[in-house]
């Protein structure tokens, strides 16, 4: 998927992959940054993205940060990260929705500034991966991802039950529950 948010001067490539047992993510995207060195490229633990829709907004949100002048960090993709995670400190949103070596699905975001570069880069970071990509593992759910974004993100019982409507999946509760703290975070202080 490519988001056109060139009124930001950025087409944002959303997608995800399987990582290959033979492959440590957070290694992969050190070295994929040096081989891309031009490309803002983020890694999500695909385990805690609730839907490619969570990605969106943090895209949205991180570029606002950054047109406004309200950004925490010095990359737009890092910014991703803070808000996808809905924490204000790196290290604690790189524990949060970063990858490790047990990632196995991966989400990811990249900038560009053309849509012929975003789609270009989609194909080289699937190239350099040797993998192929596939947007729809972001929204593969099961009761245990479910859980574990609750976990990590903080939602009880109860606010997921005040926040679903009768006969709504769980999943899309839990996916209401996190964009809420996504779009939340640029009004905490």
């Amino acid at each position: 998927m490519i988001l056109d948010l060139s009124e930001d001067g950025k087409f944002v490539t959303i997608s995800a992959f399987k990582a290959p047992p033979s492959i440590d993510p957070s290694v992969a995207l050190r070295e994929l940054r040096m081989a891309i060195p031009a490309a803002e490229v983020q890694f999500f633990d695909g385990a805690h993205v609730a839907g490619k829709e969570h990605l969106e907004i943090a895209v949205v949100n991180a570029l606002h940060a950054f047109k406004m002048g309200i950004n925490i960090s010095r990359s737009v993709a890092m910014e991703t990260l803070l808000y996808a995670s809905a924490q204000r400190q790196i290290d604690v949103a790189l524990a949060t929705l970063g990858v490790t070596g047990n990632s196995r699905v991966i989400g990811l975001v990249a900038f560009s500034e053309t849509k012929a570069g975003a789609e270009e880069l989609e194909d080289k970071i699937a190239q350099f991966l040797g993998t192929e990509m596939n947007e729809a593992l972001l929204d593969d759910w099961s009761d245990v991802k479910a859980g574990r974004i609750m976990t990590v993100y903080g939602i009880g019982d109860m606010e997921l039950e005040s926040i679903r409507m009768p006969g709504q999946q769980i999943e899309e509760a839990v996916k209401k529950a996190v964009i809420e703290r996504v779009a939340l975070l640029s009004t905490r202080t």
